[in-house]
């Protein structure tokens, strides 16, 4: 049975902080399968609860500077799937029961295919040139708050978009970013997560 991360001493936090792949991982496969069942009974579309989840581990690791304990992070996590399932209801969108994602199964196989190093660093660069084919303005926004690490505010500001256009374009390229990375057989949702939150635009890639 692989050891949880609340069973490691409190290095974990350190590595956390800065943004080590291995602990996405390690934090995707303790938490994912629970915050995926959590978001499925109260939003209902398993699709959409996937893109929730992924979501919220973003979340948490472009704003990994903020936890000092592992109950933190667990405490994060659940809150805030809580609160994206609640506005995604609020926003009336489609509920049907709908059908498990059909990547999934090809996205649980591949977990482990880049835990290699320079394996995973061609990948990422192969995520980076993904990027560079997104349309104009999903591309802009991107690079703005995953590159630049703009606030949506600085993001809008510096677009010329509106906040409200920046925050869709941003749900809208990680989407279709997840597209091309599944159709191109190079997805992996604790690589796509840490690539988004900790590696876009980094020299070590």
């Amino acid at each position: 049975m692989p050891m949880t991360l609340s069973a490691r001493n409190h290095d974990v936090i350190t590595d956390f902080k800065r943004g080590h792949y291995f602990v996405v991982k390690e934090l995707y496969e303790e938490h994912y399968p629970a915050l995926l069942d959590f978001a499925s009974q109260l939003i209902i579309n398993k699709e959409e609860a996937h893109h929730i989840v992924q979501e919220t581990f973003i979340k948490l690791f472009g704003m990994r500077d903020r936890f000092h304990q592992l109950p933190d992070i667990k405490a994060f996590l659940y809150i805030t799937v809580r609160n994206i399932c609640l506005a995604y209801i609020r926003a009336d969108k489609k509920n049907g029961p709908g059908s498990d994602a059909a990547w999934y199964n090809q996205a649980l196989i591949a977990i482990d295919r880049f835990d290699e190093s320079l394996v995973r660093s061609a990948v990422l660069r192969k995520m980076q040139e993904q990027v560079m084919d997104l349309p104009a303005q999903e591309q802009i926004v991107f690079r703005l708050l995953f590159y630049d690490r703009l606030t949506i505010q600085q993001a809008a500001e510096e677009s010329g978009l509106t906040t409200v256009m920046v925050a869709q374009r941003r749900i809208s390229g990680i989407r279709l970013l997840r597209e091309k990375l599944i159709t191109s057989d190079l997805f992996s949702i604790p690589l796509f997560i840490y690539f988004i939150a900790v590696g876009c635009g980094s020299d070590s890639l």
